[in-house]
């Protein structure tokens, strides 16, 4: 069975992080705007290449193959609980980010900013939710140095984040929003994992 991480603040802080992004964007989409301006760039130079390459890592094209191989591995090494619990946790807590865009149905930053084509609702950002759930469920399956592995996944799915300011195509306000549910949905399922409400195997 797997431990319990060493981080238990992880529901309440993606809470939080999640509460901020949606009063940024309701109560002052000023400073929204102002914080794009400083962390979007033009498209010249390496920092345009390399966002766009962090881009599409956190991207489902990316992150949905790689959760399905682990799941696949998982099962393979007949750790069936910790596959299960993989797959739902990522299947459902994509769907209901996608879920929350069409019900929110925010638009995104203008069209003259973006160095990348999109065609979808803006709030929250779905690659910042689907690379911080991922990578944080991904870190919770390890069981050696767990804690540095949690903040690696943090790490990298706060890159993802920038990546998509840095192109222009969302706001602040709806990559906090992505980050503090993917880490709010990911610390709760663990709880859930660890508790006697899933099923052992």
């Amino acid at each position: 069975m797997l431990q319990p991480p060493p981080e238990r603040w992880l529901p309440v802080t993606g809470a939080l992080l999640l509460l901020f992004g949606a009063m940024l964007r309701a109560v002052d989409p000023a400073l929204d705007q102002r914080m794009l301006d400083a962390l979007r760039y033009d498209g010249s130079g390496a920092i345009g290449a390399v966002a766009r390459t962090i881009s599409g890592v956190g991207g489902a094209s990316v992150l949905g193959p790689l959760g399905l191989a682990i799941t696949a591995w998982l099962l393979w090494r007949r750790q069936i609980r910790e596959a299960l619990w993989l797959f739902l946790v990522v299947a459902t807590g994509r769907l209901m980010v996608e879920a929350a865009k069409l019900a929110f149905q925010m638009p995104r930053p203008p069209v003259s900013g973006r160095l990348v084509d999109v065609t979808s609702w803006s709030f929250p950002s779905s690659h910042s939710a689907g690379s911080m759930l991922t990578f944080l469920a991904l870190a919770m399956l390890v069981r050696a140095h767990q804690r540095e592995m949690l903040i690696l996944a943090i790490g990298m799915a706060g890159l993802v984040g920038w990546s998509r300011m840095a192109l222009g195509v969302h706001w602040p306000s709806d990559v906090a929003a992505g980050l503090g549910f993917g880490m709010l949905w990911a610390g709760a399922a663990r709880r859930w994992l660890n508790s006697s409400r899933f099923p052992p195997v």
